[in-house]
């Protein structure tokens, strides 16, 4: 339930706040703390659906389903590890900031074969700025929400 409004915040409002055309990804924040709760199998289908929807309506068919689905395939182990672990501002900074920049890799690396991203000044855009504005929601969201 909560990942529905999820994607509907993600398509409404952060897919207008861009900053040098760069927005950041609240569907793929949802997916990682998602990772540190919940087995593999769910993290799968939970990325695979949620992607899905934020794809079709932003109409990239399949490209973040591929990604994000591909990057909790890779990395639910580490998540689930880390997660036991009390973490500090930068800690989750960096994290997300690198599952960012990988999660944009794999989309860059399929989208390539459409041509979406061909513009350089795109690609530095989606590969660098886009995963710091992701990295500094997240950690900000990290700072806000309440212990569980």
């Amino acid at each position: 339930m909560y990942g529905l409004g999820i994607v509907a915040i993600q398509v409404i409002l952060f897919r207008h706040l861009r900053i040098f055309g760069a927005q950041a990804d609240l569907v793929l924040i949802f997916v990682l703390w998602i990772c540190t709760k919940k087995d593999k199998t769910f993290c799968l289908l939970l990325a695979a659906s949620l992607s899905f929807m934020q794809d079709a309506m932003t109409d990239l068919w399949g490209l973040n389903m591929f990604s994000k689905t591909l990057l909790v395939f890779i990395l639910h182990g580490y998540f689930n590890r880390i997660s036991q672990n009390r973490l500090i501002f930068w800690q989750v900074f960096l994290i997300i900031f690198s599952s960012a920049m990988l999660h944009n890799f794999f989309l860059f690396g399929v989208s390539s074969f459409s041509e979406l991203y061909s513009a350089e000044h795109i690609l530095w855009s989606f590969l660098l700025i886009s995963p710091l504005f992701t990295a500094l929601t997240g950690s900000f969201l990290h700072i806000v929400k309440e212990d569980s």
